[in-house]
């Protein structure tokens, strides 16, 4: 009988550590914007998922990629810096 694998600290950490998985899906979901993609936070988070409190604690990491409007009301996910860039200049 083969033996199980061992589960590593590494395994655990993607399992449970939300400093790791969280950036890890927030990363994902830009990805799949595009390079020319964005989407209001909502609906955002929605595909992620991501509950809205762990999107506003790990947000400052992202801040290249999120565009703030309405005076702060409502916050733009970007697939691009330079997308987010662009962006900001017109508002």
């Amino acid at each position: 009988m083969a033996s199980k694998a061992k589960k590593t600290l590494e395994d655990f950490r993607k399992a449970h550590d939300k400093n790791f998985i969280i950036p890890a899906k927030l990363k994902a979901a830009i990805a799949k914007l595009g390079k020319d993609g964005w989407e209001y936070e909502a609906a955002f988070i929605q595909g992620i998922p991501v509950s809205t409190t762990d999107c506003s604690r790990f947000r400052e990491k992202f801040e290249k990629f999120v565009v703030v409007v309405d005076g702060g009301r409502k916050k733009i996910w970007c697939g691009s810096e330079a997308l987010a860039t662009r962006m900001r200049e017109m508002v």
